[in-house]
Parts: structure tokens; C-alpha cells; sequence
């Protein structure tokens, strides 16, 4: 699997499918976000993305092409993310989810109570207004590679 970070170019295929998936889309464009493409074969089979920077990052819009749900992909999709936050200094992953909360948990990640979220992820648009207060914040300390001698 192929991961490309999207250009202006390729955010109204992103816009699209989040909506379809009934995902937050109107920022998307927003400076502070990086959003990816996942191809196979040349085919886009997911999207996700990562806003902010320094140790604390919101995890974004992972979304699998329906064609291809079930196979494994959006496991595939979070690890690719992760590795690439921890390439980048991410110490944590934060994010909100309405009906993803099970997969997430599954894949490590916390459940816990919004208001432990940090004061920079707290102020995100997706904690302010995107999504409702009923999603479910969840939080993944990520592991630091270890240097070999």
C-alpha cells in the first residue's frame, strides 16, 4: 500500500468521500492538517490524516473505500499514520469518534473523558464544533523506535 500525501488538487475526492461516510469535511483545506491518500494498484483504497504539531497530534478522517471494507485495510491505514507521527515526534494520537470507538480500542487506543484531552487538541475545530459531544475521544500513546547500536 502506497501512502501519498494529498495537494489542493486532491481534497474535493477527499471532501467526497468523508461526506459519504459521514465524516467532518469543512476544514479539510485548513492550514495544521495533512491528510493522505492510501492506493493499491494505482486505486485510492483510503484516506486519513493528521492535524497539528509537536508530541500531541489529532488523528483525522480515516475512511476505506467501500469496495474494500473488511479486509484489514483501516488497521493498515492507522499503523502507516502512526509510524509516520512517531517519524514526525508524535508522542500521542488523540481523536473523536462517533461509531468507531470498538476498532480503535482494539488497535490500543484509551478511552477517556474529553476533558483530558490537552489544551491544543481541546482547541481543534473537531473538538470545538466539527464533532458532536456525544463522539468518543480516545488517545494512543505511541512507543518510540529504539536506537540499535
Amino acid at each position: 500500500m502506497q501512502m501519498i500525501k494529498i495537494d489542493v488538487s486532491g481534497l474535493n475526492q477527499l471532501r467526497e468521500s468523508l461526506s459519504q461516510a459521514s465524516l467532518p469535511y469543512d476544514d479539510v483545506s485548513e492550514p495544521g492538517r495533512q491528510f493522505y491518500r492510501f492506493e493499491m494498484d494505482g486505486k485510492w483504497v483510503a484516506y486519513g490524516g493528521l492535524e497539528g504539531s509537536g508530541p500531541d497530534m489529532l488523528l483525522r478522517s480515516i475512511v476505506v473505500c467501500e469496495a474494500r471494507r473488511g479486509e484489514g485495510l483501516g488497521k493498515a491505514v492507522l499503523s502507516e499514520l502512526e509510524r509516520f507521527a512517531t517519524s514526525q515526534g508524535v508522542t500521542r494520537l488523540h481523536l473523536l469518534t462517533q461509531s468507531a470507538a470498538g476498532f480503535f480500542a482494539a488497535n490500543g487506543y484509551e478511552l477517556l473523558d474529553r476533558g483530558e484531552a490537552p489544551f491544543a487538541i481541546n482547541q481543534t475545530a473537531q473538538f470545538k464544533h466539527l464533532c458532536p459531544a456525544s463522539a468518543s475521544y480516545l488517545r494512543k500513546t505511541l512507543s518510540v523506535p529504539s536506537c540499535t547500536e
